[in-house]
């Protein structure tokens, strides 16, 4: 009788999950994955025939984790403990699985069951790794901090203008060779806390805190050595549904959060800003990822009053991950505008950003970003005319984990502002080598 319950239990659960899936596949080429569906379902079909197969259970419990569906890989395992609950095997498979699924109060009560068997040492040392890692996702707050030193090369480093001459009205004056570009050597610092606060929401909620302070100090011009402090708070929705019929998403988040930031230069302040976003991301049903923003920034700059103002702006971008090859690509959309108290500080800007990111050899991570931005003021500027700038920045970067606690950066960023006004002709090469420790206590 025991058996039979088994067997039709079993057999009724596989049913109803054989087509589930609740995370993402383990394996990321498609060809390969639609081969081991194929080869799920011929098990799953074995299994009506032969329900009590300890070979093909296992088998079958192993194909679905591969594809994702980690709940029909739970079922099995569970009725066969029902069948035959001394099977230590069994309980550590179904504390994995539930850890995975972020289900942590039944991955603990089947874990801490594993060593009543006399395991291994090297399974048991298992087991109390992912209680460990238990606790610690079960604490309110997740700290992290991280400090960076480094080292940078600038072919800019007075922010020099790149031209000959400046237009005045009807006079052409000659740039003075002091007030062109020159290179620099410069030493980075910055420390980032970043604090996660679990609400114990149903839906996962959380709250992300996070704050920096950077310094850049250049060697031949510390009247350009600048500081600054970033203080961020978001709050993540996890929605039950999508709101918006124009975006068909999975997994919908909405974020509001806000972001404030203090520049000083040469230890003296010359910026505050503060930003509100609301930002709305989710995975499309191409299999992309999605994030649609609204913000606004306040900015009070200390000298130049004419320029305080407020930006408006939205953003609209995607990003996909290559099949096979890891590599992640992307591009964001933005569109912006920007009124100041003087009229000819007002403009509309609309930008555009291409990323590419994939893991190389030996642990290195590759990831670049080009963006490039139009910029056209509404009214002429007294003395120098109408106004209207195109920046484009290009950065490349290689970074690699060193151990634990250690990784290594390095860089390279292009950046070149034209203008219509010459005074505001920019361009730098940036090059810069970082080493980060995070393992603080």
């Amino acid at each position: 009788m025991k058996l039979r319950v088994f067997v039709v239990t079993t057999c009724a659960f596989i049913c109803l999950c054989s087509s589930a899936q609740n995370v993402s596949p383990s394996i990321s080429d498609p060809d390969r994955l639609e081969l081991i569906k194929e080869k799920q379902q011929v098990v799953f079909e074995q299994l009506f025939e032969d329900p009590t197969n300890l070979s093909l259970l296992f088998e079958y419990a192993n194909l679905s984790i591969l594809v994702g569906d980690l709940e029909a890989a739970i079922g099995v395992f569970d009725q066969m403990l029902v069948y035959d609950p001394e099977l230590p095997r069994i309980r550590l498979e179904l504390g994995v699985l539930y850890y995975r699924l972020g289900a942590y109060a039944l991955a603990k009560t089947y874990l801490e069951s594993v060593g009543k068997f006399d395991p291994p040492l090297e399974v048991q040392a298992h087991v109390d790794d992912l209680l460990k890692s238990i606790e610690t996702a079960n604490e309110i707050y997740a700290w992290r901090q991280i400090l960076t030193l480094g080292w940078k090369h600038t072919s800019n480093g007075n922010s020099g203008i790149n031209a000959d001459f400046i237009e005045i009205g009807d006079f052409l004056l000659e740039v003075d060779p002091e007030s062109k570009r020159e290179g620099s050597r410069s030493s980075l610092y910055n420390y980032s806390l970043s604090v996660d606060q679990d609400l114990n929401h149903p839906r996962g909620d959380n709250i992300q805190y996070f704050f920096s302070y950077g310094a850049d100090r250049l060697k031949a011009f510390s009247q350009f050595d600048v500081q600054s402090n970033v203080f961020s708070a978001r709050r993540n929705f996890n929605l039950d549904e999508n709101y918006f019929s124009f975006f068909n998403l999975e997994d919908p988040v909405f974020t509001p959060n806000i972001n404030l930031l203090r520049v000083v230069l040469n230890r003296e302040e010359v910026l505050r800003s503060g930003r509100i976003s609301l930002d709305y991301s989710g995975q499309l049903d191409d299999g992309s990822s999605m994030l649609f923003s609204y913000y606004r920034v306040e900015k009070n700059f200390k000298s130049g009053a004419q320029k305080n103002g407020r930006v408006n702006g939205i953003s609209f971008g995607q990003s996909y991950v290559w099949p096979g090859s890891q590599a992640l690509y992307g591009y964001k959309i933005i569109l912006e505008n920007y009124r100041a108290n003087a009229d000819y500080e007002f403009y509309e800007n609309y930008g555009v950003e291409l990323s590419y990111s994939q893991p190389l050899k030996e642990n290195w991570q590759f990831s670049s970003k080009y963006s490039y931005q139009d910029k056209s003021h509404d009214k002429e500027y007294p003395l120098f005319g109408a106004r209207h700038d195109q920046a484009e920045t290009l950065r490349l970067n290689l970074m690699r984990p060193i151990g634990a606690c250690w990784s290594l950066n390095f860089g390279w960023v292009f950046t070149e502002t034209r203008s219509t006004i010459n005074i505001y002709k920019r361009s730098a090469n940036n090059l810069s080598a970082q080493v980060n420790y995070q393992c603080f206590k």
